[in-house]
């Protein structure tokens, strides 16, 4: 039995599963997708597999065959980095985390679970209803009229659906487009269908109903073309058994579920359906999803199962992203608590190594693991309890945005004007909001940490936000910049930005701009910078800065405000003043020069970019007309050949 670790698994192989599929690939989550072997007694594809042309599918025009179809989605699904194994899962323990599941071969061990192994429709056994020589299933016989009712051999011919429920009577009324007459067969006197669905079926003149009826067999049609011809149909009660002419046959005797390898583990409906959280794919059990037919009994169609697909990919990412299962971000500073060492003697006072030498204060080791308790080392042996680091959640981070947009350094100089006691503030306003009280308590260093880290990498991204509204071009959103936004941060960082609630919270806010623009005035100029709220520093180093061991700048006073923007030289002369501030004024001017030829350069680069889109799109205009071109367009055409070659 191999072993796999994986943070999403999903079980199926239709379209929900795909999409999924291909949803968290392009996350980066490396997804492991079992397909199945002749599962439910169907090849991996689902009930596409047994379907011929698929012309409600969006993207083909001309229909594609539901094997093909399959092969796209599996062949997509490959390309973004899915594994996929041609195996069957038998067997689940969603009881604890890691969630197991199991193969004749194979061990899973998931984070996530997408459960999207579909419904297969029921369908009636009798001479004619098969596959094989002298079948019909798919040659008139089908399950699904929503899917195929409006093909060209069932187009004004008389058809016949097979059922008593709900379903027999919304697909009985939607063949009445296309069919010249539809009947209802129902081997019971009476329907089981609600009474408002028997009234819309029984008041269509189109519809005629057939009770106590059994097809006992199908047979070809007489001019020999291999599709349906007419039913066998037994009455019941009497035993008769009458000839009926009719081109289609479709099943509508309800679905059953592909759930019994989740052996009860998950809620189920009364017919065996996985219950799903309205709105979302989320089951009963945190962490499990499931998307399609298995949940879906109304619609029961390829583009919705892939719409599920979709969604339970994004639910399972964004519950990672929850449960800390991501991996942890390059530069995130990871703590432990105080590590106490004794040195082996009897005394009463614990001992504290500090780097060789005995101190006052813990020596504070970063062994990689994240504790909030302190333990013990004596004698080589480990006393105490580890715990998990709590990982900040996006709620938090909104909390304590707020709680720094709400926080005012004092204009006095005075005991809490200490960069300490600033953030102890923080800390106090972040545990007496309403929106925390459920939410795990913080102390001012958790909270000035994670403020640096919110600020750095907010900061980040909205420079390449601006970048990429600055490349915006005719015809893209907001939400398209940000995407392009999103591209340049992970192509200038090597990761991919996931304080997205955060930007939207600091974006238009003017104290949080005011302040990152004040520390880039000030960085690199003066150590002091360092001491403001969190700094704009992206360098791990400064997340250790001593921002606790210094106050903050004073407050300049009248005469000094009046002089801001001056350069003062102590202990100097006349004529040196002069030379410095000749000197400093031609930098500027220098540096204000070169920074407005690179934004003219950018600018024209820009502009000569989407002159050339425009050519490019103007040609493609060109060449995709239907009609002659007129002499005018000719001309133009080449001449924008000729400018591309």
């Amino acid at each position: 039995m191999e072993t796999h670790k994986t943070k999403v698994c999903i079980v199926g192989s239709g379209p929900a599963a795909h999409t999924a599929a291909i949803y968290a690939a392009r996350a980066e989550l490396t997804p492991l997708l079992f397909e199945g072997w002749m599962a439910n007694d169907i090849a991996p594809g689902g009930q596409l597999t047994t379907t011929t042309d698929v012309e409600n599918f969006p993207g083909f025009p001309d229909g594609i065959l539901g094997v093909d179809l399959v092969a796209k989605f599996r062949k997509q699904s490959e390309r973004f980095g899915t594994k996929i194994f041609t195996e069957t899962v038998n067997k689940v323990d969603f009881s604890s985390k890691p969630f197991k599941l199991f193969t004749n071969t194979r061990t899973v061990l998931a984070d996530s679970v997408i459960v999207s192994t579909g419904a297969v429709a029921k369908r009636l056994s009798f001479p004619g209803s098969g596959e094989g020589a002298g079948g019909f299933w798919n040659r008139g016989i089908s399950a699904c009229a929503v899917c195929d009712g409006a093909a060209p051999i069932f187009r004004d011919k008389p058809l016949v659906v097979i059922g008593g429920g709900d379903s027999a009577m919304e697909e009985a009324n939607f063949l009445t487009k296309y069919g010249s007459k539809v009947y209802i067969i129902h081997r019971r006197d009476t329907f089981r269908a609600s009474k408002i669905m028997q009234k819309r079926a029984l008041s269509n003149p189109k519809i005629e109903v057939i009770l106590n009826g059994s097809v006992v067999e199908a047979y070809g049609d007489e001019n020999g073309k291999g599709v349906l011809g007419g039913l066998k149909v037994k009455n019941v009660v009497t035993g008769d058994v009458s000839d009926l002419k009719a081109s289609g046959l479709f099943f509508a005797i309800g679905h059953e579920p592909a759930t019994k390898f989740l052996d009860g583990q998950l809620e189920l409906d009364e017919d065996g359906y996985v219950v799903t959280k309205p709105g979302t794919t989320k089951t009963s059990v945190a962490g499990v999803f499931a998307a399609g037919d298995v949940q879906d009994k109304k619609y029961r169609q390829a583009i919705t199962a892939a719409g599920t697909g979709c969604m339970a990919a994004l639910d399972a990412e964004h519950y990672l992203q929850e449960i800390g299962s991501q991996k942890v971000e390059l530069g995130q500073v990871v703590r432990a608590t105080p590590l106490t060492v004794y040195n082996g003697a009897s005394t009463s006072t614990p001992f504290t190594v500090y780097n060789g030498a005995s101190r006052s204060t813990p020596f504070t080791v970063y062994n990689g693991v994240s504790t909030s308790t302190p333990f013990t080392v004596d004698n080589g042996e480990t006393t105490g309890r580890r715990e998990t680091r709590c990982k900040w959640s996006p709620a938090e981070d909104v909390v304590l945005i707020n709680a720094w947009l709400n926080t005012d350094k004092y204009i006095i100089v005075a005991t809490d004007q200490r960069a300490s006691s600033f953030w102890k503030r923080i800390a106090a306003y972040y545990s007496s909001s309403p929106a925390a009280a459920s939410l795990p308590k913080r102390e001012s260093s958790h909270c000035k940490q994670r403020w640096q880290k919110i600020n750095d990498s907010v900061c980040k991204f909205v420079e390449c936000y601006d970048h990429a509204l600055r490349q915006r071009t005719s015809g893209q959103s907001e939400d398209d910049v940000v995407q392009v936004s999103y591209q340049f941060y992970f192509d200038d960082c090597k990761k991919r930005f996931t304080l997205e609630h955060a930007w939207r919270k600091l974006r238009h806010s003017q104290k949080w701009y005011s302040y990152i623009s004040k520390c880039s005035k000030s960085s690199g100029s003066s150590k002091r910078a360092k001491l403001d709220e969190g700094g704009t520093f992206s360098s791990s180093s400064n997340t250790k800065s001593n921002v606790d061991e210094h106050a903050m700048a004073r407050p300049i006073g009248v005469k000094s405000s009046k002089g801001e923007g001056e350069i003062v030289v102590t202990k100097t002369t006349n004529e040196e003043n002069v030379v410095t501030t000749k000197t400093t004024n031609e930098e500027r001017e220098s540096n204000s020069r070169s920074r407005l030829e690179n934004l003219w350069a950018l600018n024209e680069k820009d502009i000569a970019e989407r002159n050339k889109l425009s050519r490019i799109e103007l040609l493609r205009s060109l060449l995709g007309k239907t009609e002659k071109l007129s002499e005018k367009e000719e001309t133009l055409k080449n001449k924008l050949i000729d400018e591309m070659l």
